[in-house]
């Protein structure tokens, strides 16, 4: 009988510096304006006989995210601005909202450098509530990173 010795499956995660994170949350915590950028897509069947499916841009599901956050706490807490103004750009991503696999990402990026500030995505129970839960979760990280003690450089 022969054995054989096989490596050890390890489960790695990348866990992000302090700094980084920190610098993350300052950012968060000074931003005083924002603006919005809304993505829907919907997939359609193609029409041509092709297999897969077509994407096609899904203006009401604009609209009514649109709608859903200007009525929420959002613009209590920012300037809404144009996003060549902006401190952060708060990116809605939604994909197939109208069906049983609905799924909703919200990227919030720093306006000078791109990078991703706070996200989180979700499949799609029911829009309205989707969206409100988001803006209210975001809200809370930012009220968080403005409340965190800062540590001071010597």
């Amino acid at each position: 009988m022969v054995l054989l010795a096989l490596p050890a499956l390890t489960q790695t995660t990348t866990k992000k510096p302090a700094s980084e994170e920190a610098a993350k949350m300052a950012a968060l915590a000074k931003a005083k304006t924002a603006a919005l950028a809304v993505l829907a897509t919907t997939s359609i069947s193609c029409g041509d006989g092709s297999e897969g499916t077509c994407i096609r841009t899904d203006r009401d599901v604009i609209s009514q995210v649109e709608n859903i956050v200007n009525s929420s706490e959002l613009w209590r807490q920012f300037d809404k601005v144009d996003a060549t103004k902006a401190d952060i750009i708060l990116g809605f991503k939604v994909k197939n909202a109208r069906t049983d696999n609905g799924y909703i990402g919200l990227d919030v990026r720093d306006a000078d450098t791109n990078a991703v500030l706070w996200s989180e995505s979700r499949s799609i129970v029911n829009l309205e509530n989707d969206v409100t839960r988001l803006v209210a979760h975001f809200l809370k990280a930012r009220a968080n990173a403005s409340s965190s003690p800062r540590r001071e450089r010597n």
